[in-house]
């Protein structure tokens, strides 16, 4: 860390950080959601064919 903030700068290397934490905050969300869509899809269809 102290590598990234000596080489970039302290402001961009705190963006940087930001930016990281957002992307992999909107594809965990992504991801739950799309499993919960999966899940209920299953749900439904054995529901439908039992």
């Amino acid at each position: 860390m102290q590598k990234m903030i000596n080489k970039l700068g302290y402001k961009k290397a705190k963006w940087s950080m930001i930016a990281l934490v957002l992307v992999l905050t909107i594809m965990l969300v992504g991801s739950i959601t799309m499993a919960a869509i999966s899940y209920h899809n299953y749900n439904v269809y054995t529901t439908i064919t039992m």
